[in-house]
């Protein structure tokens, strides 16, 4: 988004480093007298650079999958989402500092094509399968670097190739996904937060054991 919108500027967020780099340079002016303090102003420029070294991710899968996002060529993204994820997608604008467009027509894109409910996402050299529905499962696991599902996508690719689907994102909260030349990766918001007790680790409902009986004679 190259403009604000009243007083709300979009940026890329900033790294940890980044933030570390700023705190010390603030700190290195304020407890220092002598001329040598003005160094802080160097840490603090380049803990701001990070901003424009970050990248953004190029899938993102939220809301227990309902929210879906790829990074589309000219570096904005496209969404799969209907009214009711505004909320998620303004998140991402305001993480990115990028817009979020509609889901593109299927003619319109080289990057992505669609066909019923299975789209193919070009990124980076990579193939990425998108579903968007249960139509196209069972999916073929062959000529795709990874899948995104935003529904169960089962277990029949897990062990070859990256897969995350609606179960995930329920497990694990948001999803995102970069993709390298040499891999691809994932990250989450419940794993970026952590193992600690405010954090939800939802799991699956165990069924209580039945019990059985044999009559005596």
């Amino acid at each position: 988004m190259p403009f604000g919108l009243g007083n709300v500027w979009p940026m890329p967020r900033l790294p940890a480093a980044g933030l570390a780099l700023i705190s010390f340079g603030g700190l290195w002016l304020c407890l220092w007298r002598q001329p040598w303090r003005r160094w802080g102003i160097a840490a603090i420029a380049a803990g701001l650079v990070g901003m424009a070294l970050t990248r953004p991710p190029d899938i993102v899968l939220a809301d227990l999958g309902r929210f879906l996002a790829v990074r589309s060529p000219d570096g904005a993204y496209w969404s799969a989402a209907d009214h009711g994820e505004q909320i998620q997608a303004s998140f991402l604008r305001a993480e990115t500092g990028l817009d979020v467009l509609p889901w593109p027509p299927a003619d319109e894109s080289r990057a992505l094509g669609c066909a019923n409910a299975l789209c193919r996402y070009s990124a980076r050299g990579r193939s990425v399968a998108i579903v968007t529905g249960t139509a196209a499962l069972p999916l073929d696991c062959g000529g795709f670097d990874a899948i995104v599902s935003q529904v169960p996508a089962g277990f029949r690719c897990r062990s070859i190739i990256p897969v995350i689907d609606r179960i995930d994102a329920w497990r694990l909260g948001s999803v995102a996904l970069w993709f390298g030349k040499r891999d691809i990766t994932i990250d989450s918001t419940n794993g970026s937060r952590g193992d600690r007790p405010w954090v939800p680790h939802p799991r699956p409902r165990r069924r209580a054991p039945t019990l059985t009986t044999s009559g005596g004679s």
